[in-house]
């Protein structure tokens, strides 16, 4: 792997990063390149994908480069080729390299030098002689700069025209040996590459670079491993910054109806606007809207409340305010719920418990509780259920269809701009005293409503369109939640391996946050302080962690394993 600035190079490894390939490859040589017939499908798989290898480059997780590479005959320049025994005499093991595409935003940037250096690389390690490319006739003098020259005469490839090409793998080392030996030292030195500070878009191919060194310093751009806000796409962060458009239109009106309708599919699996409502607000509003229904009930009677953390702790100051009728039940901090103790206080008989209320993902302490469970245990014995899933949805699969009202928030594991808050009734809300409820809280009303009640901003409900794009069909979500659990699991593998324990057990660990106390008797906040040096923010500021001594490190959003593994590589040194 290299790094250079915010980029990473790479093999493709996981099932997301070929997603993004094969999205890539359909507008190339589809939309922009007309090779192939258009399936309307939005992505094309190539037909060596069996036996590709893909080099890609990475910005913030999202694809913006990439080739891939094969050794394996046949090989499709043959066809192209005045003489296809180059391929197979004795003095030549070749390469094919196709399907290069980059970004149109990023074709004068060191993500191609990068490429080129990746595949260098690669084809050394393989023992290649020559690498061959059929080079689409608009970009020859690209692949002249490289080294590559023409092989025979232009070829007709569906509307597109290529020129078969070769380039000897020891010529193109020393056409640009002083570059690639510049950054094969600095890779040895440092473990990456960093821009020359002129700006991506004057550094032509295998510029040389003028690294610095920066283990002393923080990085210009901080890794955000806090629970909100989270790190953003910079998709997701184009489409907030949108022009804006009139809340009581037409165009708006068909978005606020289709986000909807998409949040009830996440967690109903029904395409419904009506099981969804959205407020301009965070989780905690979403919150009293919940307690405000449940206090307008006639037949909420009595509750309870499930406590195993600060945001339990804060449900309960809620419901009290709002006059609610409830007894707890409480946990150790980093225990989760115990559901047969749950399960004997609702066979209790006095006093009977007609609904019950707790947080999901307790951001608090890292722990997912058994929601699923609670739904059984309740709806065995006629209990509504209330969630938190504020910092749950979008981390984790959700089912909220035994669920009487469930609350969201788009800041959290979305990935999205926080400002909106969601409630889910997936079932109605019931008989509602509607007069006892205040009117901006009226999740009824919101319910019933086409497009929104207030004035709306349309910055973040664009914002959170580009965000559930990661959730747009079930085999998209699944690859979301699968990325999520991979990346809580590798946090918790290191800090393991450093001697620190997370404060929830691994049958209960949330995908997307991790609780911890720091090494030794070291405070929070001076743990903080020493994480933000190297460049990374982490949880601790709050006064429910810092009189704890905990820490946390959450990982929503736009993140990876290779964001992250530079802090536990410092915290191992020090």
């Amino acid at each position: 792997m290299l790094k250079v600035g915010g980029y990473v190079f790479k093999r493709a490894e996981t099932a997301e990063e070929f997603e993004q390939v094969h999205a890539l490859n359909y507008r190339t040589f589809v939309n922009e390149i007309p090779q192939h017939a258009d399936s309307g499908q939005g992505f094309l798989v190539d037909k060596f994908h069996h036996k590709n290898t893909y080099l890609i480059a990475l910005r913030d997780g999202q694809l913006v480069g990439m080739v891939s590479v094969h050794s394996q005959p046949p090989f499709s320049i043959a066809e192209r080729l005045p003489d296809p025994s180059i391929l197979t005499r004795p003095s030549v093991k070749p390469m094919e390299v196709r399907l290069l595409a980059v970004e149109p935003g990023k074709r004068h940037s060191v993500v191609f030098a990068g490429l080129v250096w990746t595949v260098y690389q690669h084809a050394v390690e393989c023992g290649i002689t020559h690498l061959f490319i059929s080079g689409v006739k608009e970009q020859l003098a690209l692949y002249r700069n490289v080294g590559f020259e023409p092989l025979g005469p232009e070829v007709q490839g569906g509307r597109a025209i290529f020129v078969p090409m070769m380039v000897e793998l020891k010529k193109l080392g020393e056409k640009h040996g002083r570059a690639m030996e510049m950054w094969r030292k600095h890779l040895a030195r440092v473990g990456a590459c960093e821009e020359n500070g002129q700006g991506e878009n004057q550094l032509s191919p295998f510029r040389s670079l003028s690294p610095r060194r920066t283990e002393e310093r923080p990085p210009a751009r901080s890794v955000c491993l806090l629970p909100g806000p989270v790190s953003i796409s910079q998709r997701v962060l184009a489409a907030f910054h949108r022009p804006p458009i009139y809340h009581r239109g037409a165009e708006f009106i068909e978005l606020f109806q289709r986000t909807r309708g998409q949040l009830a599919e996440m967690t109903t699996g029904r395409c419904d606007p009506g099981l969804v409502a959205l407020f301009n607000g965070s989780g905690t509003l979403a919150n009293e809207v919940v307690a405000a229904t449940l206090a307008a009930n006639p037949r909420a009677g009595q509750g309870l409340m499930l406590v195993n953390g600060e945001f339990g702790q804060r449900l309960v100051r809620q419901a009290a305010r709002f006059g609610l009728c409830f007894e707890e039940m409480t946990w150790p901090w980093g225990e989760a719920w115990d559901l047969e103790a749950v399960a004997r206080r609702l066979d209790s008989a006095s006093p009977r418990i007609d609904w019950v209320w707790g947080v999901h993902q307790e951001s608090s302490t890292g722990v997912l509780n058994d929601l699923a469970g609670l739904v059984r245990v309740a709806q065995q014995r006629g209990v509504k259920v209330c969630a938190d899933c504020i910092s749950s949805l979008g981390a984790t699969a959700l089912d909220l269809t035994g669920v009487y009202l469930a609350s969201g928030a788009t800041g959290k594991a979305l990935g999205s701009i926080a400002g909106l808050a969601v409630v889910f009734a997936p079932n109605g809300p019931g008989t509602v005293t509607r007069d006892r409820v205040p009117s901006y809280l009226d999740v009824t009303a919101a319910l019933e409503t086409v497009g929104p009640r207030f004035t709306f901003p349309s910055s973040t409900l664009f914002a959170l369109e580009a965000a559930l794009e990661e959730y747009a069909t079930p085999e998209a979500a699944s690859r979301r939640y699968v990325r999520y659990q991979q990346l809580g699991e590798y946090v918790r593998q290191r800090l393991r391996g450093l001697g620190i324990a997370p404060l929830a057990r691994e049958p209960f660990a949330a995908p997307v946050l991790t609780t911890f106390h720091p090494p030794g008797e070291e405070p929070s906040e001076s743990f903080v302080r020493r994480c933000e040096s190297w460049g990374f923010t982490i949880g601790g500021a709050s006064g429910y962690l810092r009189e704890r001594r905990l820490v946390q490190i959450a990982t929503m959003g736009e993140l990876s394993p290779e964001d992250c593994a530079p802090l536990f590589d410092r915290l191992a040194q020090s």
